[in-house]
């Protein structure tokens, strides 16, 4: 198992020209959302995705060198998606973030969002949607980063089919923001182009439909490098309807942890894995890390206590939690500084453009934090570059390679492709959604 990466790297270099063209023909099928960032467990048995966020934060953990990269692929990016929209290239695009939050981190984010669109050459503006601080003033929210960065957010409006923030009326809408409580009704009207979809938002879109899908294209990715799909693949059940406060849906969910342990276990002796499965029981419909527990048998949640229970009641903005996923746990085999750590992996369409490595010093340096939430209270990010990721020969970031001349740059390729085929998954989310979308 110890070779698992450079076997796929091996695989895919052997089967470049189909691998490719499988990927190009899945993108006219399913285009992937404009932008994404997915979270991976590279636990040296199985490299797979845990989440997929349509509306990622965290540019400002993004290495600065990749940020400068990154303008001129999403400036081709544009253009392809315009092309595909039968639509003239955008001149002035407007960001439309969380307005329900001023984290002076996500306001971070927000800047090197910004920098980005600036630099590919687009006149850019940033949206603010919700209540308004000081409304009687008629003046733009003025909101200030971790680095004491000053943006201004101009108040939108909708008049007839077209969005605007002020005197500033778009060509393109780019949402970073996952409307949990629900979208605006009036941008069913909006004519410009929005995207992501507004409709992929969590107040509609469910984990298990992400993971059908990416565990199918997983399938075919496997059969054509020739490999095991179990080794990229993640099980995942949904449970629904479920409210733990109300003793509803306890039983369901046990016995589907019962199942995917039981599977698990399986596949470990198959695999001659020696360590004891494990699962994550998540909120289906939320983000930030909040609704999720691990489990190691069914009577951890049997025998909940009522501080958890509650815990796994609400969610994003203190939504009830109604529908669950069920997941094998994938525990980590990446340290950095002997701490526990995940790569979250950033997509401009099919196009890496970058990541970084989130860990978490509160859940310790012990093999039990190998198995937990990293993406909790206390977190830390660490720079992960694509020439961190292009070093030749690292099994694991912070590894040194042990022959440069002849190894090959493992984590690019895998990382890369995992991202890249949940990306082709949520593609295919967006496309079952029955509501407009671009």
């Amino acid at each position: 198992m110890h070779s698992l990466k450079k076997i796929i790297v091996e695989r895919l270099q052997q089967n470049r020209r189909k691998i490719w063209e499988w990927s190009t023909e899945q993108c006219k099928i399913a285009p992937p959302p404009f932008y994404c960032s997915i979270d991976l467990r590279d636990s040296g048995h199985k490299v797979v995705p845990v989440d997929c966020n349509l509306y990622p934060a965290g540019f400002n953990n993004i290495c600065p060198e990749d940020i400068r990269a990154s303008a001129p692929i999403f400036r081709e990016h544009i253009k392809e998606l315009t092309n595909r929209l039968g639509r003239a290239e955008p001149r002035q695009i407007l960001i439309l973030p969380e307005s329900h939050t001023h984290n002076p981190y996500y306001i971070e984010n927000l800047f090197h969002l910004i920098q980005i669109i600036q630099s590919a050459g687009f006149e850019v503006r940033l949206g603010w949607y919700g209540p308004l601080p000081d409304p009687a003033s008629g003046k733009p929210v003025l909101l200030k980063s971790q680095t004491e960065k000053l943006l201004e957010a101009h108040p939108i409006e909708v008049v007839g089919s077209v969005l605007s923030a002020g005197d500033f009326v778009p060509d393109l809408i780019l949402l970073n923001n996952d409307f949990s409580s629900g979208y605006p009704n009036a941008l069913d009207a909006v004519a410009q182009p929005i995207v992501p979809s507004y409709t992929a938002g969590w107040h509609s879109r469910k984990k298990s439909d992400h993971f059908v899908h990416y565990n199918q294209l997983a399938v075919e990715f496997a059969q054509i490098l020739g490999i095991d799909p179990w080794l990229i693949q993640v099980d995942t059940e949904e449970v629904e309807p479920v409210d733990f406060n109300e003793g509803k849906g306890i039983e369901e969910t046990s016995q589907a942890v019962e199942r995917i342990l039981a599977r698990t276990k399986k596949a470990y002796e198959t695999h001659k894995i020696n360590r004891k499965p494990f699962v994550f029981v998540k909120n289906n419909m939320g983000t930030y890390g909040i609704g999720i527990m691990v489990v190691h048998s069914a009577d951890d949640l049997r025998q909940m206590n009522r501080r958890t229970k509650n815990k796994m009641s609400v969610g994003k903005n203190r939504l009830p939690i109604n529908s669950l996923v069920v997941q094998e746990g994938i525990p980590t085999a990446t340290l950095v500084d002997r701490l526990a750590a995940e790569p979250v992996v950033y997509l401009l369409g099919e196009e890496l453009i970058g990541g970084f490595l989130r860990t978490n010093p509160a859940r310790g340096a012990d093999v039990q934090a190998t198995e937990e939430n990293l993406n909790a209270p206390g977190m830390v990010f660490r720079k992960l570059c694509m020439s961190d990721l292009r070093r030749p020969g690292s099994e694991s970031p912070g590894e040194e390679p042990a022959n440069e001349k002849t190894a090959e740059p493992m984590l690019e390729l895998v990382y890369g492709w995992i991202g890249r085929i949940s990306a082709l998954a949520a593609g295919r989310e967006i496309q079952a959604s029955t509501r407009k979308r671009f």
